[in-house]
């Protein structure tokens, strides 16, 4: 019998430097973010705000998990774009209202080619959603992530020619 090896918990840290208040410069490893508001919020627009950001990393995640899952499968797979919506309740960040889920919807639109079955890239899909963090994360708080999938052929190389 095969023993099971126990991933170990991985510590993920981030420092923040916060010279305004709307602008957080995060360093994480060798790398920084910027991380601001626009001007009618209070800040200077040299960065993404904070919900723009948490939305990116959805993107990014969707793009490492679905093709780290199409690698180990053997999978082609080749996403070309990944757009996002995100529908925020703005009421309890203004005190309006108690709102438990800021995003209730997300809308992801993801462009790929591939020379996949659809089965193939169903059940991808279906384990995207319970592989990738920022959309376990997501729906664990309530909000509803759909997405659409558009997939196109793989481009061939070009015919070779005597």
């Amino acid at each position: 019998m095969s023993q099971i090896r126990k991933k170990p918990i991985i510590r993920v840290e981030l420092e923040g430097h916060c010279p305004t208040m709307s602008l957080t410069e995060v360093r994480v490893r060798k790398h920084s973010i910027v991380i601001d508001e626009p001007p009618y919020r209070h800040g200077t627009d040299v960065g993404a705000t904070p919900l723009e950001v948490m939305l990116s990393a959805l993107i990014a995640c969707t793009n490492v998990i679905s093709r780290r899952i199409a690698h180990e499968r053997g999978i082609d797979l080749a996403i070309k774009r990944i757009g996002c919506v995100g529908h925020l309740d703005h009421r309890g960040i203004d005190m309006e209202a108690d709102v438990p889920v800021p995003f209730p919807k997300i809308e992801l639109s993801i462009e790929a080619a591939t020379s996949a079955s659809e089965d193939d890239i169903a059940s991808l899909r279906r384990e995207l959603k319970i592989r990738c963090p920022m959309s376990v994360i997501l729906t664990q708080a309530g909000t509803v992530i759909e997405e659409s999938w558009a997939i196109s052929a793989p481009i061939s190389a070009a015919p070779a020619t005597a």
